[in-house]
């Protein structure tokens, strides 16, 4: 190993993790199990960390943002499939096109009913008549 980069007359027992300069054990700064030739260095590996940090968290972003918009592709392509699936089958076609005119039938005939019923229940305008006559006298 080189000599120390302070001390020019002693063997450099530990190289800067940030700019590979060789110190010796007096002049070595340790944090977090790393090794610097200076303050500077140390704030130097400080910030570097927090901006991997900060490119990390907006990969994440970036990741989950890509994982959306596949899914959205994925569920659009399945729609196409299926529409391309139904509107090709002449099957499916058909017996949607019976259960539709099996539908408005029923609608149809509980709609007549109904009418029925509520036509009943409404008075008659001689019964109305009658009625308002009533009150009057």
């Amino acid at each position: 190993m080189a000599n120390c980069f302070n001390h020019g007359d002693r063997d450099g027992a530990f190289r800067c993790a940030v700019c590979g300069k060789s110190v010796c054990e007096e002049c070595v700064v340790q944090e977090n199990n790393s090794n610097f030739c200076s303050a500077a260095c140390k704030e130097k590996a400080a910030a570097m960390t927090g901006r991997s940090d900060a490119v990390i968290a907006e990969k994440a972003k970036t990741d989950s943002a890509s994982l959306v918009r596949k899914l959205i592709y994925l569920f659009v392509v399945i729609a196409v499939i299926a529409a391309a699936y139904c509107f090709l089958s002449g099957e499916k076609k058909e017996s949607a096109e019976k259960k539709f005119q099996r539908s408005i039938q029923t609608i149809e005939k509980e709609s007549k009913g109904l009418v029925k019923e509520a036509k009943k229940a409404l008075p008659t305008s001689s019964k109305l008549k009658r009625q308002k006559e009533g009150l009057v006298k």
